[in-house]
């Protein structure tokens, strides 16, 4: 299996985009893990800071590290990490990338830190990719904040000192889902970034609530890692309330293999609609 570094890479050349699934538990897991087996198309698997606490990075590894045994393109990493040390173990056991989360810093603060982190976890695997954060990308409950805005002077700065390979952008994207409205992104604003920064990986937060015809233009200027976590959450648990409710039985998959395959069919979605090159029209 190709490295996740050239993967990025081709998907930048042909104007696609890696679906970063956030795993909650080992359900969510094999739906991403089946999903890619059905389309064969390539994908991340991530965990953030509590999810690592429910369910620990080394348990999703070994899952990972199987699925790849059986040639499924599927990679992982370490979602908004604050924690220096545990991106360094994450690294060493053999994680393909961790995305350090230094927003809650001051912005000096993050850009020293974040420069000495990459330059450390590149000494242990010069494969590694590291992605970097420096605007705070609120929650749903707390709206949109303009002046939370990647800047494009900043965030050339932070990337020409810190030389991560992916930067998180902040244009308008939250983490969570409006279900009344679709979120909208400044997609001008991210043509002024990637004219700074050309040749650049981009991640965009928060791709569950995003209308899609804005998420294709994303990807179209540079956008190669989009995350995705509420939609997967909203599905399983509206199915597996479905099944509780409407079975009597005590069996445990036959509540939960419902919800498997309908966070199966969302996965999919996202598979085809962000890594096949005739759906970037």
């Amino acid at each position: 299996m190709i490295t996740l570094r050239e993967t990025f890479q081709k998907y930048f050349s042909d104007h696609q985009a890696l679906p970063a699934f956030n795993i909650d538990s080992f359900e969510i897991f094999q739906a991403v893990e089946m999903a890619v087996s059905e389309t064969k198309l390539p994908c991340l698997v991530q965990l953030s800071q509590n999810e690592d606490k429910f369910i620990e990075a080394e348990k999703l590894f070994l899952l990972v590290k199987k699925a790849q045994l059986n040639n499924l393109p599927i990679y992982l990493n370490m979602d908004h990490c604050h924690d220096l040390n545990r991106m360094v173990n994450l690294v060493k056991l053999g994680f393909d990338m961790v995305h350090f989360d230094g927003s809650n810093l001051d912005y000096q603060e993050n850009l020293d830190t974040a420069t000495a982190l990459v330059k450390k976890l590149k000494e242990i695997n010069p494969n590694i990719v590291v992605e970097v954060e420096f605007n705070k990308i609120n929650l749903i409950e707390n709206g949109v904040n303009p002046e939370s805005f990647t800047n494009p002077k900043q965030a050339l700065e932070f990337i020409s000192k810190t030389q991560a390979d992916l930067l998180a952008i902040s244009i308008g994207n939250i983490h969570g889902v409006n279900t009344s409205t679709p979120e909208t992104i400044n997609l001008d604003l991210f043509t002024q970034i990637v004219g700074v920064l050309p040749n650049h990986f981009f991640t965009l937060h928060g791709g569950s609530g995003i209308d899609l015809a804005q998420i294709k233009s994303a990807i179209r200027l540079g956008i190669v890692k989009i995350n995705i976590n509420t939609d997967l959450r909203l599905a399983f648990k509206k199915s597996l309330l479905t099944s509780i409710n409407s079975s009597p039985s005590e069996k445990i998959y036959d509540y939960l293999s419902p919800a498997i395959d309908d966070v199966k069919k969302i996965a999919i979605e996202k598979l085809t609609n962000f890594s096949l090159t005739n759906t970037i029209n």
